[in-house]
């Protein structure tokens, strides 16, 4: 929030054009007036050529709001920190949310969130496109209902499950660790409330020795990165006599993401 309110108070001291902007909307348009002490109450309209004007007013009194509620929500903050310190990260959205859902849509339209929504975070998260890690020739073919493809059942059963609980989610998508390199994560994941990227590795071949090793190998060098299981690393294991559940995959899913 403190970031924010920095940015906000920054934009404040910018010279605009005075003014505000009356919105009309005519046969499914909106039309966008100037209102100054000049132009009376109906103001005067704005070609589309003159949209810019808009934008800067709407956004510039969506801005003002937005600080005045942000500066609230730190003094309440301030005078509530031990009861409110765990949930200090999400308590901010609540502003937002409600003078954001409080612009007329023909503001909304020209303006821009200060801080994104879920859906406008998950999409921008989303966003990224990648080079997928290649299969082998040989290798069995495991596609998902939406059509990726997966190297196993189980990562298809998680592909599956995290689509069915709509978990924003990469397969395979390349991570540099430092120190390491490029590594393919099998899972790059969201917690949406949190928004926190997350890592998922399943381990399914834990009683081969060379695959044990690999792994354990692999584990280490997360943790050399500072990513840690439980934290920003998830495991899960299997063995040919030891197959995960779908049970314990759905609340390793309930546990780190919802």
């Amino acid at each position: 929030m403190e970031k924010e309110i920095a940015v906000l108070e920054k934009r404040r001291k910018t010279k605009e054009s005075q003014g505000h902007i009356r919105v009309s909307k005519d046969k499914g348009r909106y039309r966008y007036y100037l209102v100054t002490p000049k132009s009376g109450v109906s103001g005067k309209f704005l070609k589309k050529k003159d949209r810019e004007v808009a934008e800067r007013l709407i956004q510039r009194k969506y801005e003002e709001s937005m600080l005045a509620s942000l500066y609230e929500e730190q003094e309440i903050l301030l005078k509530l920190h031990t009861l409110y310190q765990k949930e200090k990260e999400h308590f901010f959205y609540g502003p937002e949310e409600r003078i954001w859902s409080g612009l007329a849509e023909g503001r909304r339209q020209l303006a821009r969130p200060v801080i994104p929504d879920d859906e406008l975070y998950i999409r921008e998260w989303q966003a990224e496109e990648y080079e997928r890690k290649p299969f082998a020739p040989d290798a069995p073919e495991f596609y998902t209902d939406s059509g990726i493809r997966v190297r196993s059942k189980t990562e298809l059963i998680i592909t599956e499950m995290l689509e069915k609980k709509g978990i924003p989610f990469y397969y395979e998508k390349p991570l540099v660790l430092k120190g390491v390199g490029r590594i393919h994560p099998d899972f790059t994941v969201l917690n949406v409330k949190k928004r926190k990227t997350m890592y998922w590795e399943h381990l399914g071949k834990m009683d081969d020795i060379d695959y044990l090793d690999h792994a354990l190998g692999r584990i280490g060098n997360y943790e050399a990165a500072g990513l840690f299981p439980g934290k920003d690393l998830i495991l899960t294991y299997e063995s040919s006599l030891r197959p995960i559940s779908t049970k314990m995959i759905e609340k390793t899913i309930t546990t780190y993401l919802l």
